[in-house]
């Protein structure tokens, strides 16, 4: 009894001895391989999409998820699907699969197996108990949160005793557990933040990462990925997005560019502004100029055109 209680302490001289000079991260650099994460956005946002994708480059044996580099140590996934059927997954995941293989001939489908899907979410925190004792896995996607959390959603006790159970079973079976949850959808007007989340303060704070996905407002063939909460990462990579294009076959990719706060904003965007500027210039109204870029990627509210319009009137 003794020793196995000596066992749970560690001294600072063990840990120092460890020699850790970084986080172990499943993706670099924005997700750890041992805890709590979570991706958060509204419900337009792509996000069991995205999700999908990644838990997919994992089972596959990628190397790089959207170009960022991937470490698993199993190579295999769970993926708690409580939003989704089975039929619209396997619509999905075919979809994704055949254009890997296109753009990979030597891609190894046998090895899908290494992800398995779970619509069943009754005794989950013990069926997952059971499942990680037989086979250890990299990742546990839990699509949706609010789906397996039945408690009450405001309440900072409920939610940070069910979010322990979950982190003891991360740090037992060295795995990440991801959330897919959603923040509210009249935050979108302000900049990205974790304060945006919906329910108790208590799920962000037990999130070791935070990321959000969210639709562009300037061109709604983009979005945008933030980093909101990631205390292992410096300042510097959640000052910008990583803006991420998705196309026909619903694979994210990864455009190379990036966006401040203040550039996410329709009003600054320099194409935009430039667009309402040369059609202002042509004499046209502000409602006309709505009309002419309601159906392109330009599409704006005439406040906003006005906005624009008066902006850079003063700056003349």
């Amino acid at each position: 009894m003794i020793d196995a209680l000596k066992s749970n302490f560690k001294s600072a001289l063990e840990l120092y001895d460890t020699e850790t000079e970084a986080i172990p991260k499943l993706l670099h650099p924005f997700l750890q391989k041992v805890g709590l994460a979570s991706l958060v956005g509204t419900s337009d946002s792509g996000k069991s999409t995205f999700l999908r994708q990644f838990s997919l480059a994992i089972a596959l044996k990628q190397d790089t998820f959207l170009g960022f580099r991937i470490e698993g140590t199993t190579n295999k996934v769970l993926y708690i699907s409580t939003e989704d059927d089975p039929s619209s997954v396997s619509y999905n995941i075919r979809r994704q699969v055949n254009r890997f293989h296109y753009e990979n001939d030597a891609l190894d489908k046998s090895l899908l197996k290494n992800l398995e899907f779970l619509f069943e979410t009754e005794n989950l925190l013990n069926n997952l108990k059971l499942k990680l004792e037989k086979e250890p896995v990299d990742l546990i996607v839990i699509d949706a949160f609010t789906d397996v959390f039945t408690k009450e959603l405001n309440s900072n006790i409920q939610v940070r005793q069910f979010l322990n159970d979950y982190d003891k079973l991360a740090k037992a079976h060295n795995c990440l557990i991801l959330f897919l949850h959603h923040i509210g959808k009249s935050t979108m007007k302000y900049a990205p933040s974790k304060d945006s989340i919906i329910g108790s303060q208590a799920f962000e704070a037990k999130m070791r990462a935070v990321l959000e996905l969210r639709p562009n407002k300037y061109n709604n063939k983009l979005k945008d990925l933030w980093v909101l909460k990631a205390n292992f990462l410096e300042s510097k990579f959640k000052e910008k997005s990583i803006v991420l294009e998705m196309d026909d076959d619903r694979i994210f990719n990864n455009t190379g560019k990036k966006s401040d706060k203040n550039q996410n904003s329709k009003t600054n965007n320099p194409p935009l502004v430039s667009e309402v500027l040369r059609l202002s210039s042509e004499g046209n109204t502000v409602r006309k100029i709505a009309e002419l870029l309601k159906e392109t990627e330009f599409n704006i509210s005439k406040s906003s055109i006005s906005e624009i319009i008066l902006k850079n009137s003063k700056t003349k």
